[in-house]
Parts: C-alpha cells; structure tokens; sequence
C-alpha cells in the first residue's frame, strides 16, 4: 500500500508564472490537492528583508497524514541550467538542517535524471540517506532545473522503503510537475520595476 502513501500525481496544474506575476503568485497556483497531497502556505520568500531573488516555496503533504513531505520552490539565480556545483550547494543546505531536524546525513547516492516532456528541461536529482536521531531513516531527494527563466528546486523525503519505491515515487512526481511547467515561463516582473 506503499503507492498509495504518495499517489499518482495526475491532474498537476502548474502555470508558469505570467507577465507581471510575482513568483509567490505562481507557487500559489498550484493546486489545492494533488493526488492525496495537500498543499500548505506559501513562504514568499522574496517579500522578506533581503530576501530579493530567493523566489517562493510550497510544501505538499500526504492527506492522510504520515510521513513524507514534497517542496516545490521556485526563484531566480541567473539564466540557463542549474551549474553542477548548485546540487552540491542543496545538498549541504539538507545537511547543515541535520542538527536542527535532528538527523545526520548517512549517505549520498548516485546523481539521476528525471528526463523532461517532449525532449524539454529535465531535473538533475541527486539521493540522500537521512538518519534520524529517533533510529528511523528516510529516503530523500534533492532536484534542479528550471521553469523558463526561473529555477525549480524539488526536495522529497520519504520513508526508507524497499529498494526502488522512492526512486518511483520521484520519478513519478518529477515528471508529472515537469509536463505542468514545461510552458516557458515569461519575466517576472522586477520589484519598483515599470509595467
């Protein structure tokens, strides 16, 4: 019943963002719920003291309760591809977390692909083992790529499960959130900025 702790991920309806529409705005498009997620708050995190360019985020979590949690962000850092060091730069954010969150970073996997729709923008992922001070471990992700212009950051951390489970639970989300951005997304516009 594993599958049904994530769900399918159909009917994603992510627009990207519109002329003019802050990158808070666009996260807060994202549907309501998706396949037994729930979406939380939006954290615009371009609205707090230097905070410009650090885009928005929006967490998704299982309805029925339990474990797991999916986090889109959305936010600007330059034009093209992610660099190769950027992953590294996510993947020491999770592990500098671990004291706080209480767990330690007990593995690095291989880095994998989550391939794009129709040849478009794929996401760069690489898997993490977490361990928790409780003894639980969990499987967790951390993935790059972009929406038009802008950067798309998915971290996903679920249950350690049986070899392969989280690796589709990944895969099936990646690709279904990429099918619902793979609109170029135009400017947003700038803060202070004529419209």
């Amino acid at each position: 019943m594993r599958r049904g702790f994530l769900g399918l991920l159909g009917g994603l309806a992510v627009q990207a963002p519109a002329m003019g529409q802050s990158l808070a705005e666009a996260a807060a498009a994202l549907p309501a719920e998706i396949a037994g997620w729930q979406r939380g708050a939006v954290l615009d995190f371009d609205a707090r003291f230097a905070g410009a360019g650090l885009g928005a985020a929006i967490e998704y979590r299982p309805l029925a309760g339990g474990a797991g949690v999916a986090t889109v962000y959305l936010y600007d850092r330059g034009r093209g591809d992610p660099p190769v060091d950027e992953i590294r730069q996510a993947v020491d954010e999770v592990a500098a977390l671990g004291p706080i969150r209480h767990f330690a970073l007990a593995g690095r996997g291989r880095e994998s692909l989550v391939a794009g729709p129709e040849g478009g923008p794929g996401l760069r992922c690489e898997a993490l083992l977490l361990a928790f001070e409780t003894g639980q471990r969990a499987d967790s992700y951390v993935c790059l790529g972009r929406v038009g212009e802008h950067r798309l950051k998915l971290r996903m951390t679920l249950p350690a499960a049986a070899p392969g489970w989280s690796d589709g639970m990944l895969a099936s989300f990646g690709r279904t959130l990429l099918a619902a951005t793979r609109t170029a997304a135009p400017p947003v516009a700038k803060p202070g900025a004529a419209r």
